[in-house]
């Protein structure tokens, strides 16, 4: 297991910025995490990238982006898959792997390595004995995986694609919304018409409909391709979020925080493509996600302890 310095617990500063004992002892969790994916991807020899916040990070502060909250990795598409029912197999039995693929009813288009199936409430048993082991730390957090998919370098190709995986991304998004305003079955009829499919009206109709976007970001071949993304980023985002397949032709090793950790060698084309071409200027961006992330789980623990 990863060994933390007792030192990296101890709040700081870094760009102005207050790193709370809280936030050390979650980077911790996920630093941990990490190591054991990146031991079992390399005995493995699947290739992964740190990516988005991770992958600036490390360029630009040789950690966490001091404002971060999670790591973030990535895999080409097939090696995503393969690693996903790996880790199932070979990481600690109390962490999970939740993905479309390994978890019934995960509706989600990327994976998360948790490291443990729910936060300690204070009950003691099991779970108490987990948070031993993360630090006396009782959240439930990991690293969110992305699954890298083709893009046509043929412009007017990509934009059929991209219009179809938009169509199909914004039904799986906002399934619950379509069902209120009774717009979802004949928005569905409509996809699988374009698509040739059938989906089961079941209780897994969210999850088959998110898989059938994973089929529409597999479209695209290796030979066809120019490009590669995480194709919600196209649904999601206004600027063009593709990356040159060749900044993954090879991969570097660099420091994050205790960890050496690996890059694609054309990070900057990925970063330029992601954020800004100014990107090692330091940005504070809104959070993409309700923040910090154990705020919400420090409520129910003290809800619990009442």
């Amino acid at each position: 297991m990863l060994q933390i310095p007792k030192g990296f617990f101890e709040k700081e500063i870094r760009l102005d910025h207050e790193i709370s004992e809280k936030f050390k002892h979650a980077w911790a969790i996920q630093l941990t995490v990490l190591d054991q994916v990146l031991e079992i991807a390399a005995r493995h020899k699947i290739p992964v990238w740190l990516d988005y916040g991770s992958l600036l990070g490390a360029v630009r502060h040789k950690g966490y982006v001091p404002w971060d909250d999670d790591i973030d990795i990535c895999a080409m598409r097939s090696d995503y898959m393969r690693l996903l029912f790996i880790l199932e197999k070979e990481l600690p039995q109390y962490c999970r792997v939740r993905s479309l693929y390994t978890t019934e009813g995960y509706d989600q288009p990327k994976g998360f390595i948790a490291c443990r199936k729910s936060i300690d409430v204070g009950k003691g048993g099991e779970e108490s004995e987990i948070t031993k082991i993360y630090y006396g730390c009782p959240y439930c957090t990991g690293l969110d995986f992305y699954p890298l998919d083709y893009a046509p370098k043929d412009e007017e190709q990509w934009e059929l694609i991209r219009q179809i995986y938009i169509a199909v991304y914004d039904l799986a998004h906002e399934m619950d919304e379509y069902v209120k305003t009774g717009e979802f079955e004949d928005l569905l009829c409509q996809v699988e018409d374009l698509l040739k499919v059938s989906i089961p009206r079941d209780a897994h109709i969210k999850q088959n409909l998110w898989k059938l976007a994973d089929n529409v970001a597999q479209m695209t071949t290796k030979e066809e391709a120019g490009y590669c993304l995480w194709y919600p980023d196209a649904a999601m985002r206004e600027n063009d979020m593709r990356r040159p397949i060749e900044a993954y032709e090879e991969t570097i090793i660099t420091d994050f925080e205790m960890l050496k950790a690996p890059i694609p060698k054309g990070y900057d084309a990925v970063l330029r493509a992601c954020y800004w071409d100014d990107y090692m200027t330091p940005l504070k961006l809104e959070p993409a996600h309700d923040y910090p992330f154990f705020k919400g789980q420090e409520e129910m623990i003290a809800k619990y302890q009442k």
